[in-house]
């Protein structure tokens, strides 16, 4: 599926009603889908998730940390970590996002590794301790 495509089905779908519980539900689905056009389509991820990383539900931020900031930032950190820091410090929600996200590939490099902790920390202040997803 390609990332038009994808976001969408995304769309059409979001926010729903209710959490996302299961790996199933289409809402999962169709973000995990989006996830896989990160290598190519990097700008195209990044609007996604800033729109719906801030959102009030709590599996969907999960979903959105999970699927694609993090992948956003294993492979694009350089293009997308500062405005990632932006929406952090601007948007609690945001923020609680990004504290789910793990450290790994370009986060994982010199320089990266220490600002991604610095933010991680910051973000920490506002994670929501909550449902998680039925595996």
């Amino acid at each position: 599926m390609d990332v038009d495509r994808a976001v969408r089905v995304a769309e059409s779908l979001l926010p729903g009603d209710g959490p996302i519980t299961e790996e199933t539900d289409p809402r999962w689905q169709t973000i995990r889908a989006i996830g896989e056009c990160v290598q190519e389509e990097p700008e195209a991820v990044w609007e996604f998730v800033r729109r719906w990383g801030g959102d009030r539900e709590e599996t969907l931020r999960h979903a959105v940390a999970v699927c694609l900031l993090q992948e956003l930032l294993a492979q694009h950190f350089d293009s997308h970590f500062k405005q990632t820091v932006r929406l952090v410090r601007e948007n609690k929600n945001f923020a609680d996002t990004f504290a789910r996200c793990a450290r790994y590939g370009q986060c994982e490099l010199p320089g990266n590794a220490e600002a991604f902790e610095e933010m991680q920390e910051f973000a920490a202040r506002f994670r929501v301790p909550g449902p998680r997803l039925a595996r």
